[in-house]
């Protein structure tokens, strides 16, 4: 017979699963409820903590380990990662890789709609996104970026565009073939009212380009910001 100890009091009797799932407030779980849930040993999870610091629970009154719901998710992570034969380090690693909400995979001719259809493109991931300012700009900024590729990429291949959404952040990135993307002929567009990148680094919180003989790729990261009161109106305007 088990002894557990469920709130600091051992007895010597079978305990029930639904006795052993102990909640502490809003939605968190004792550590040995957690470990029979995963099916390992509540030294496993403190070992893992102690390591790897992916997974730190909230303590309660007494200091116990409590979890809530989201950290038994990146849990079930490592573990199938384990399951597959991965080391707990990498399981770690790999686990703590945020996953997107939904990805939206698109290849557009370098045609003069194709900033149109990335717009929509961008309004089909979102559906019916409460933020109305964060869709705005990410409509803007996919616009911009595929403007972009249509002026300075290969007339003949398509333009590549993955958008990632996340729970707080989205990921864009727009690839192209043609050559070298070249600091020269993004000046010499500037008199003709072309600030596509300056758009863009206006409005994202981090971005990259990688751009060499074979084409361009430019990734940006947008974060969800508070809505603003009238999402019609830009965020960010230039002179021509």
């Amino acid at each position: 017979m088990r002894r557990l100890r469920i709130r600091g009091i051992v007895k010597n009797q079978p305990i029930k699963r639904e006795q052993a799932e102990i909640r502490w407030g809003a939605g968190l779980f004792e550590i040995g409820a957690v470990a029979r849930e995963l099916g390992v040993a509540p030294s496993t999870l403190r070992t893992w903590e102690r390591r790897y610091r992916l997974v730190v629970p909230h303590r309660g009154d007494h200091g116990q380990r409590l979890y809530d719901a989201d950290q038994i998710v990146v849990l079930r992570r490592v573990l199938a990662q384990i399951r597959r034969g991965a080391r707990a380090h990498a399981a770690h690693d790999v686990a703590g890789v945020p996953r997107p909400v939904r990805t939206s995979r698109v290849r557009l001719e370098p045609s003069s709609e194709a900033p149109s259809l990335a717009r929509r493109a961008v309004d089909a991931l979102l559906e019916e996104h409460e933020n109305a300012r964060f869709a705005f700009n990410l409509r803007l900024v996919a616009s911009e970026l595929v403007k972009n590729a249509v002026l300075y990429g290969s007339k003949r291949e398509p333009i590549r565009i993955e958008i990632q959404l996340f729970r707080d952040w989205a990921e864009l990135r727009v690839q192209n073939a043609g050559g070298r993307l070249s600091i020269k002929n993004l000046r010499a567009r500037r008199p003709h009212g072309e600030h596509g990148l300056e758009i863009v680094d206006a409005l994202a919180d981090a971005w990259s380009i990688d751009t060499g003989p074979l084409g361009t790729k430019i990734t940006v990261r947008l974060q969800v910001q508070p809505a603003a009161t009238d999402p019609s109106t830009p965020t960010a305007s230039f002179e021509a």
